[in-house]
């Protein structure tokens, strides 16, 4: 995950007609034809994202409510509200988003709690970014977004500048809870731990309880918005996906799902399985799942990494043993942890940056982000066993970069869907012994601080889960790999530390039309870093039952950088 500081949202008024059909009209920004009747909307092309944003905590930021205010308006001409319902609106402005210029939006607007027909209603913003290939298909791609609460419309810009996926319409959900959803359920006080956490120990019992102190803020805070945050769930997440297409008047569709929403998607082929053409899964995360499984998963991509190093002739005489000079730094600086400084380019302060064994491993499991930053990564861990300067102010500053930027204003992390679901759907099917089995048994020749909690972002999930967001346990049936018969595409990155191939194998047990593709090279989600799989995902949306797949096999191993690279 990643971070940007960001302008306060505007939202723009232009191209609303109350008299619309609801269910079949998306309003478009300012400048950008818009026609009614179905998914419409003429437009001149998608604009390449300006800025990289990648995933993280952030803060809370309020939408201004003009687009809600005219939607409410309309839908009382209509005649009275129904739930499920789809109401138009202006797309929102959004420093990082400057995709949105493109696209045409609108919300959805469906029950929070389902089994509660009289109950509180929510509202997801959706927004459809037009084909612009002069042999349209009818069946658009929905897009859903990682986390779970990442922000959909900033985890689009790799797509929409890669430009793939051109003769459909891209839906892009914000998911309930999400930033761009109302509620968005973000937490300043989880942000500000974040920026916390770059000068305590990663592992420890000041930082134990000053994260379980930002979970319970964040929970108090959302408590006060009076949502009920057991809703917030993949469960209720998949059915408002289903209920987008109905609403939308689409027969068929092609779900597209990277990290958690691999994970929703194969909910809703399990839940929803109605008009779904196809669907890609990147980065799969399998509905067998666990809160441990994360150290066996960080340890396959490690072991590509380290291994691609050794197989290539520079990369290996630069580093000739490699995983072991990690796992030496991993133990040197846990038992005495490096301590610098950093300037914070967003205030222009120095920042307290502290290197120990566990950010170690937190930083080296984060820069499967960026192809860039993993091939640069043996050349750090190289230059920081040497003492290089360089290496260690790489490392803070990238730690530095990823942690979320102070004052409101800026994107955040919709925490209510992402402790609601981990609370729900991960933390009860596993113990804390499974936990520190599963590092123990990763990574043996890890400190013992370091292999007991959970790693990276997991640290002190199941103390969150158990002492603070007590939500219900998911039923056990959810927990089954699904399946289907539904043509599934299933992608993974070698250098994934996130997810895994095992991960993707799993997931494809039970589906009887799946095709499974490794790239070599790349880590999590794939598809904008890879042209040969968007090749395959191009062949497959035109034939879901026969993709090529024959650029897999000429793919070459990276190429390392070091300092002597340009």
């Amino acid at each position: 995950m990643g971070h940007s500081g960001l302008d306060l949202l505007t939202l723009s008024s232009s191209h609303f007609d109350p008299k619309a059909d609801m269910g079949n009209y998306f309003i478009s920004n300012p400048g950008v034809n818009c026609v009614g009747g179905g998914l419409v909307g003429a437009f001149s092309g998608r604009k390449a994202p300006t800025m990289a944003v990648t995933h993280p905590h952030f803060i809370l930021l309020a939408l201004l409510v003009a687009s809600s205010v005219m939607a409410r308006a309309a839908q009382a001409a209509e005649g009275p509200a129904t739930v499920p319902r789809f109401e138009p609106a202006p797309c929102p402005t959004l420093q990082g988003a400057e995709t949105l210029a493109d696209a045409s939006c609108g919300y959805l607007v469906v029950l929070e709690d389902r089994s509660r027909s009289n109950g509180r209603t929510i509202r997801l913003m959706v927004a459809k970014y037009p084909a612009h290939s002069p042999e349209k298909r009818a069946d658009p791609v929905v897009y859903l977004a990682g986390g779970p609460g990442d922000i959909a419309p900033l985890d689009v810009n790799a797509y929409i500048a890669a430009d793939f996926i051109r003769d459909r319409d891209f839906l892009v959900v914000s998911q309930r809870g999400t930033m761009f959803s109302e509620p968005a359920l973000t937490c300043a006080a989880e942000d500000n731990f974040a920026r916390e956490l770059l000068g305590l120990r990663f592992y420890s019992e000041t930082t134990k309880r000053a994260h379980l102190a930002a979970t319970e803020a964040c929970y108090r805070e959302l408590a006060t918005t009076s949502a009920d945050l057991s809703a917030y769930n993949s469960t209720e997440n998949a059915a408002d996906i289903a209920d987008l297409r109905k609403v939308l008047g689409l027969t068929t569709w092609n779900v597209y799902g990277t990290s958690y929403g691999s994970y929703l998607a194969q909910t809703i082929m399990r839940d929803h399985p109605e008009g779904i053409r196809s669907v890609v899964l990147d980065s799969v995360l399998p509905t067998t799942y666990t809160i441990p499984g994360n150290w066996w998963i960080a340890r396959a991509g490690f072991d590509n990494l380290f291994q691609a190093c050794a197989a290539e002739t520079a990369c290996n005489a630069a580093h000739p043993h490699l995983e072991k000079t990690f796992t030496e730094l991993v133990n040197k600086f846990e038992a005495e942890p490096l301590t610098t400084a950093v300037r914070d380019a967003v205030t222009g302060a120095d920042l307290k940056v502290v290197l120990d064994g566990g950010a170690l491993v937190d930083w080296l499991r984060n820069q499967n982000y960026a192809v860039p930053l993993l091939l640069a990564a043996p050349d750090l861990i190289g230059g920081l066993a040497a003492g290089r300067p360089e290496a260690v102010e790489a490392i803070a500053k990238n730690r530095v970069d990823r942690a979320p930027p102070p004052g409101p204003g800026v994107p955040a992390i919709g925490y209510g869907l992402s402790y609601g679901v981990t609370c729900r759907e991960d933390f009860p099917f596993a113990t804390p012994e499974d936990l520190a089995a599963a590092g123990r048994e990763a990574f043996p020749d890890y400190p013992a601080t370091v292999q007991s909690e959970g790693i990276g972002s997991w640290a002190y999930a199941n103390e969150d889960c158990r002492d603070v967001w007590k939500v219900p346990a998911a039923p056990t049936a959810m927990r089954q790999p699904v399946a289907s018969s539904i043509p599934t595409l299933l992608i993974s990155g070698s250098f994934d530390t996130l997810t895994s191939l095992a991960g993707a194998k799993a997931a494809a047990a039970n589906l009887s039309n799946a095709t499974i593709i490794s790239i070599p090279g790349v880590g999590h989600v794939v598809a904008p870093a890879s042209p040969c799989a968007q090749a395959v995902i191009v062949s497959f949306l035109a034939d879901p039952g026969a993709a090529d797949t024959s650029c897999v096999g000429a793919l070459k191993p990276p190429t390392f950088t070091s300092r002597a690279s340009p």
